[in-house]
């Protein structure tokens, strides 16, 4: 059956990340069919849900300025997000005017210090596990989308948002626990819930179930030989970093610094190098490495240094690694601000969240019905 392109269902980030905009394609006289795949609802629920708490935490901590400070954070990833739900325009087959799209889901502000937490918590698993979900997706349609211009911009998009959920879950699980700590209360356990397609039919929203989540049942993609490469890079960058990092505070005269990098640095990294090394399934790392370009010094500056370019190459990883969980991707990167801290340096914006990181071009994506 002939398929027509119709207005543009725009979910697109119109700050600084541009990732969810999609053409609406639906079949001739077969109704509506509507659907918002997995990167434009990954976005959407992000969206609202730092919104929602931003408001929330405006609501419930009017009276605590100590506490409302805490709403920065959540407006700044706002802005990387973009308008939750713009309500676009939709012609629907059989329907004689366009019709404009509800959000997925009602929009809810945490009125109350019991919801407000209840919200920082699930919202910060579900943007961790959506951006887990988004990297294998992206990994896994890599190769699929060479020679496609429409795939490759949309790859763009999906790897691009990935990396600001990971990095906005990691965000928040810090903020989180400094908000509950600052309140004089206890986090509960989150409440997750999985990411899906969603429909439009009948007037209301859907979650999609005729979309079969694949990668629950089948095996993962091997690496190509792309990804064996970007993988094999990315290990010995972080090995290199280990290496000069251990090199250049052995020189030094910081004792502190160097118990730091021996029972703390070192470990960690040399955890997570393991774990990429059984994935790649070769070593690639080498005993001795060239000086780290732009990180030399063995002052604490220069140990900050080198663990804020680490927690670039965990972004660099986020795609090319088979099982990005089990590569301890997010902990890592947790871990490595809690250490720059530690060391008297402030990090700014975690990587996936500068907008530079976050750019990307709009691009329509077919979607059936």
């Amino acid at each position: 059956m002939k398929k027509t392109w119709i207005v543009p269902l725009t979910l697109a980030l119109t700050v600084s990340l541009s990732l969810a905009g999609c053409g609406v394609r639906i079949d001739d006289g077969s109704g509506d069919g509507v659907r918002a795949d997995q990167t434009q609802i990954a976005r959407y629920r992000a969206s609202a849900c730092q919104e929602a708490i931003s408001d929330g935490i405006k609501q419930v901590f009017a009276g605590s300025p100590n506490l409302l400070a805490f709403k920065d954070g959540f407006e700044a990833r706002s802005k990387v997000l973009g308008p939750r739900w713009p309500r676009p325009q939709v012609k629907i087959a059989g329907k004689e005017k366009p019709e404009t799209l509800p959000e997925p889901q009602p929009y809810r502000i945490p009125g109350n210090g019991e919801a407000l937490m209840q919200k920082l918590v699930d919202c910060q698993v579900d943007a961790l596990n959506d951006g887990l979900t988004l990297a294998a997706l992206a990994r896994e349609s890599q190769e699929s989308s060479q020679g496609n211009k429409e795939a490759s911009a949309q790859l763009k998009q999906t790897t691009a948002l990935a990396k600001v959920l990971v990095a906005t879950g990691v965000a928040m699980e810090r903020e989180n626990k400094q908000l509950a700590q600052a309140a004089s209360v206890t986090l509960p356990p989150a409440n997750p819930s999985k990411l899906s397609p969603w429909r439009y039919q009948d007037g209301k929203w859907h979650r999609d179930k005729t979309v079969v989540n694949a990668k629950d049942k089948e095996e993962k993609t091997p690496l190509s030989d792309q990804q064996k490469s970007e993988l094999s890079k990315g290990i010995k960058q972080l090995d290199s970093l280990r290496y000069n990092i251990e090199k250049n505070a052995a020189q030094g005269r910081d004792n502190q610094l160097k118990q730091l990098v021996s029972e703390e640095i070192t470990p960690l990294l040399r955890r997570q190098l393991q774990e990429l090394v059984t994935q790649l399934g070769t070593d690639p790392r080498e005993a001795v490495y060239q000086p780290f370009e732009n990180l030399s010094g063995s002052d604490k500056q220069a140990a900050a240094t080198g663990l804020k370019i680490a927690s670039e190459v965990q972004m660099n990883l986020l795609t090319v690694t088979p099982d990005a969980k089990a590569a301890l991707i997010a902990q890592t990167l947790s871990s490595l601000v809690d250490l720059q801290e530690r060391l008297g340096q402030d990090m700014g914006s975690l990587p996936g969240l500068n907008a530079k990181d976050a750019q990307g071009k709009t691009a329509k994506v077919g979607v059936k019905p």
